[in-house]
């Protein structure tokens, strides 16, 4: 093959490379705002009222509590496991909130993920007087009602009509979920 022609055929793949290059660039690009789009739309998602799934928490105790038992009263439900940092770290905060507003009618569920083993989570929960319900999700059935939950900890607040009115994923704002309490508790 003579020099011209490589030089032709090396020009050829550089194009066609280059499209290539040019191609794949755009789709990360449209990529990207797809996703910074998402994450823009969270907060928005997280403060939309929704329904609640139709669930039954069936605590520690054995107790079994539908979620449809509690309408007229606000509803924590969160998800946490004791391998999750964030979760022990936010243990006190979460303590502390139900105590705050327990006795004017906040009821808490703390549901543990599935992949937790359901005997660490009793201990800490005893070694910790856990002052609220524990629930062992071990089939990862609330999980998947709510939203197919995955994070930890993720936490629902419920108002009183059964409407899932604040999601919170990841650090939990104490501050901001101690105020709604406090409005759907009216006070």
């Amino acid at each position: 093959m003579s020099t011209d022609r490589r030089r032709a055929a090396a020009r050829h793949d550089d194009g066609a490379g280059g499209r290539l290059l040019r191609r794949l660039t755009v789709a990360l690009a449209l990529g990207v705002l797809v996703l910074v789009g998402g994450l823009a739309a969270l907060p928005l998602l997280a403060t939309q009222p929704r329904p609640a799934p139709e669930v039954t928490f069936v605590t520690a105790s054995g107790e079994a509590a539908p979620l449809s038992s509690q309408r007229g009263r606000p509803v924590l439900v969160s998800f946490w496991s004791t391998s999750c940092g964030t979760c022990l770290t936010e243990m006190p905060a979460l303590v502390a909130l139900h105590q705050r507003h327990a006795a004017a009618g906040l009821r808490t569920f703390a549901v543990s993920m599935a992949h937790d083993r359901p005997e660490h989570v009793l201990e800490f929960a005893r070694l910790r007087a856990l002052p609220f319900d524990i629930v062992l999700d071990e089939a990862g059935a609330l999980a998947r009602a709510f939203n197919d939950t995955q994070v930890t900890p993720t936490k629902f607040l419920i108002d009183g009509d059964g409407r899932i009115v604040r999601t919170y994923a990841g650090f939990t704002d104490f501050a901001d979920l101690s105020r709604r309490i406090e409005g759907l508790l009216g006070g």
